[in-house]
């Protein structure tokens, strides 16, 4: 749904509305009262949430008031101009407007103008927020409150831990943020229909416990305890296994805890009821007689927020309506801001080379985000001064994983390094020292320019600070009954390159892929499988040279079968092949595995695989020797029938035209009620959201994410030719950025295409590079055909470069158009003469030297 964007020119007419937007709306069309709501869900599912915590049944009229959900070190966009430059937020005011509510949850008196600094919220706690107690800086995860309640003949009891009961608000529906707000608070009617289980046992302030009491009035809430993730501390920093081991207890006394910030995610909103502390603003009148004894409970009526933003080509923008930006959720790993700390990788594979583990260190100055370029200061290792300025290519460029300070981030350095070695001594009675915690609120000339707790400010190096544990509350919350484990690995860790972890964020695309073909005694349906995204134009092409067969098959287990059944031979081709890498069988069988493959130390033989196991493989083996399309092979073992190692060529008009593609496999002992596992052969380099530098494969036929019916593996239908087409065709595609979970959603939007495009310019590189790698270490029973590929496609290869590097598009030779960015010219004419190299090497023809040199120009002059 698009809304309008009030009192803000700057911005475009109409804005896509974002969760927490703060809106004004009419029930009907042109007339009627004009209402606040805040959106508790997407545009897709619209879902408005009124003052009094109801829900806004119809709504028409639609404007954008605010955008108080914004925070520091968030990425944004223009409103005007989503497909532009991205900033990042580094300053939020706001300001609120306050209403005293009447029984009916209507505006009485509202005071305007109120600093959040001049309030608290009822609960003085929300759950992740940073707290500190002596040496130690936690997150509070969870928070447990007594509530006084009132009765209509004057009688007070103290319900304990009150949300963990079965008290509730006498308006069931009203909806609330339970991050930063409880539903129990002063002048709240509640509930029960339990009177005897809830008010029986409470302390009782005034009268006593009678049956007929089931509902009453809040009058008083107080934190009685609160659980803590202990996450940092003065003296071992964020050492992970000394804060497990010396921490002080999860329950704490509210009392003991000190507050340091919020977390980012506990904005202002509409609807959050808070007390009044600044004694500067004044009361409601006629508030109620109860008041005179505890706070009068007030709730948000308006938020009113300007953010500073940091943009990419280093300007800043102070005191911007948040109405004029909008959140970006869509990222691309070569989003650069000034202050941020890179790594050089246009020379990894040479570093990787040599055993060596340094690079180059620098800090971004600016970022060009059309050009796809970097102004970069690189530093001096010994000093951290700057040494030179650059300009580089974004793709020569990653974040530091060792300096990956942010702005916003929450940060802590050793007390010792304050106080010159004295240890802290924690006294109760004295307010705790926060000169040890604090956030950054800049990044400038290589160093971090930090806010203490204690309010003053310094510059200090990246290394001089550690980052606090920035996860979700609900994530620390889930990992506090871990805390006792010790030495606890996950065994996917170890094998990272097995690829059976069930919880990825990248499923592979959605297309439907038809067909299959067989002969012999194999019997095959047709049959659509789905992986879930936006549609493919090219899927249709490809898979119509090849299609595939999906077996059905009467029985999935792997149990032992003895019983008499006809076997599907398949002749070993060990004859020796011709140099024309189109004479490589798409299906062969060898006696053994190569000592490469990666799970040739997962042997699962035996009883584990019977007859009936051998003769369902073997039919599998048939679909793939009679249906595999012209550019996929696949190599199977006669001593390891478990294993596979398959080999693929980038189809036509995508990033990976001409490139190849290993992948190992393994067919476990449940095979086919559980689907094989798959390794890719990455050399380190992410060329597509669904393989990563480990090797893991992310697919829905995988059920290495989620999906359902036709998404999944079907032990009856699925196969082995479903795997290695649907790796071809639905993850190395023409636009793999929408691979990603969710980005489906971009697909011929402005957001979209600016990322979509230098992340097709970034597979295209990585894919040469890939190339290098092969030709350098070709997987084993695969040499010949890496070199005869090359042999016969270098050409092509580099005369898609020269074309690239002229900004022109090799359509000629199945190339796909690409934005051709100065940042992609210049990563490429680096590439190229290694490819030149690499290709006469191996005897490849009309691949000399002076072949490119004009594009290589060409890009150093752009």
């Amino acid at each position: 749904m698009d809304v309008a964007v009030a009192d803000e020119k700057a911005a475009a007419a109409y804005v896509q509305l974002y969760w927490l937007d703060l809106l004004s709306f009419r029930a009907v069309r042109g007339s009627g009262p004009v209402y606040r709501g805040l959106v508790f869900q997407d545009a897709d599912a619209l879902l408005l949430v009124r003052l009094d915590g109801s829900l806004a049944r119809e709504s028409v009229d639609l404007k954008i008031l605010d955008r108080s959900a914004l925070h520091v070190g968030q990425i944004v966009v223009s409103a005007s101009d989503v497909g532009g430059q991205i900033g990042v937020v580094t300053g939020v005011t706001t300001v609120l407007d306050l209403a005293h509510l009447n029984d009916r949850g209507k505006a009485k008196k509202i005071i305007r103008g109120v600093s959040p600094s001049g309030v608290r919220r009822v609960r003085a706690l929300s759950l992740g927020d940073y707290v500190v107690s002596g040496a130690w800086l936690g997150r509070v995860v969870e928070v447990s409150l007594d509530a006084d309640v009132m009765f209509d003949d004057g009688a007070v009891c103290r319900v304990s831990d009150v949300e963990s009961t079965d008290l509730r608000s006498e308006n069931p529906e009203a909806f609330y943020r339970p991050q930063m707000n409880t539903i129990f608070y002063p002048r709240r009617r509640v509930v029960t229909g339990d009177s005897a289980a809830i008010f029986e046992e409470a302390r009782w302030l005034k009268g006593h416990w009678k049956p007929d009491r089931e509902v009453g009035t809040v009058v008083n809430v107080e934190m009685a305890g609160v659980y803590v993730y202990w996450i940092a501390s003065a003296q071992h920093g964020t050492n992970e296994q000394l804060v497990l081991e010396l921490a002080p207890p999860a329950y704490q006394s509210p009392d003991s805890l000190t507050f340091f910030c919020s977390a980012p995610d506990c904005s202002w909103g509409l609807g959050d009821r808070v007390f009044l502390t600044d004694a500067s603003v004044s009361l409601p009148d006629n508030h109620h007689p109860d008041d005179q004894q505890h706070p009068t409970t007030m709730a948000v009526y308006r938020t009113r927020t300007t953010i500073d933003v940091l943009w990419q080509d280093g300007t800043r923008q102070h005191g911007a309506r948040s109405t004029s930006l909008a959140p970006s959720s869509y990222m691309n790993e070569h989003r650069f801001f000034p202050g941020q700390y890179v790594v050089d990788n246009a020379c990894t594979d040479d570093i990787i080379d040599s055993g060596s583990t340094a690079r180059r260190v620098g800090v971004v100055r600016s970022s060009n985000s059309k050009d796809h370029t970097v102004d970069v200061s690189w530093l001096h290792p010994d000093n951290w001064e700057v040494q030179c300025d650059d300009t580089v290519s974004v793709y020569d460029l990653g974040t530091d994983p060792d300096h990956s300070v942010f702005y916003g981030d929450v940060v802590v350095r050793l007390l010792s390094d304050i106080t010159g070695g004295t240890p802290l001594a924690h006294d109760k009675s004295a307010p705790d020292d926060l000169s040890w915690v604090g956030h950054v609120v800049d990044l400038h000339d290589g160093h971090v320019q930090v806010k203490w707790g204690d309010c003053s400010t310094s510059t200090v190096l990246p290394h001089e600070i550690s980052i606090a544990n920035k996860e979700d509350y609900t994530q620390l919350l889930a990992k506090m009954g871990d805390w006792a484990e010790e030495g606890a690995v996950d065994a996917t860790e170890e094998l990272c390159a097995a690829n059976t972890e069930n919880q990825q964020d990248n499923p592979a695309d959605a297309r439907t892929i038809e067909g299959g073909m067989i002969e012999e005694n194999v019997e095959v349906t047709e049959h659509a499988v789905t992986i879930a995204s936006h549609e493919e134009p090219n899927v249709g092409s490809t898979l119509t040279e090849g299609g595939f067969a999906v077996v059905t098959r009467s029985n999935a287990s792997d149990g032992e079968d003895d019983s008499a059944e006809d076997l599907v031979v398949i002749k070993a081709t060990y004859a020796t092949r011709d140099d024309d890498p189109s004479k490589f069988p798409r299906f062969d069988i060898v006696p053994s595995p190569p000592a490469d493959h990666i799970y040739l130390d997962t042997k699962e033989q035996g009883s584990k695989y019977g007859k009936k196991w051998v003769t369902m493989l073997q039919k599998e083996w048939k679909i793939l020797e009679n249906s595999l399309p012209d550019t996929i092979y696949v190599q199977a073992f006669e001593d390891r029938m478990d294993l596979l190692r398959t080999v693929m060529v980038g189809a036509r008009g995508t990033p990976y035209h001409n490139g190849l593609f290993f992948f190992d496999m393994q067919l476990p002992p449940s095979y086919p009620a559980e689907p094989p596992q798959v390794y890719y052969h990455s050399f380190g380099l992410r060329l597509n959201p669904n393989l990563y530098e480990c090797g893991r494969v992310c697919l829905n036929l995988l059920n290495t994410f989620g999906g359902e019916g036709t998404e999944v593996w079907s032990p009856g239908m699925s196969s082995l030719l479903q795997i290695v087409v649907s790796l071809q065709a639905l993850v190395l595609n023409d636009q793999p950025y929408y691979n990603e979970a969710g980005y489906e959603q971009l697909v011929d939007t402005s957001e979209g295409h600016r990322n979509a495009l230098p992340y097709s310019e970034k597979a295209f590189l990585l894919t040469l590079r890939t190339a290098l790698h092969l030709l350098s270490q070709p997987p084993k029973g695969f040499e010949k055909f890496v070199k005869d590929h090359f042999c016969r496609c270098g050409r092509y290869v580099l005369e898609t470069c020269q074309a690239y590097l002229h900004g022109r598009v090799a359509t000629d030779h199945g190339s796909m158009e690409l934005l051709c960015s100065t940042g992609f010219r210049i990563t490429l004419a680096n590439l190229v003469p290694r490819l030149m190299t690499m290709f006469k090497e191996i005897g490849a023809e009309d691949c000399n030297l002076s072949f490119l040199t004009t594009g290589a120009e060409d890009c150093d002059q752009s």
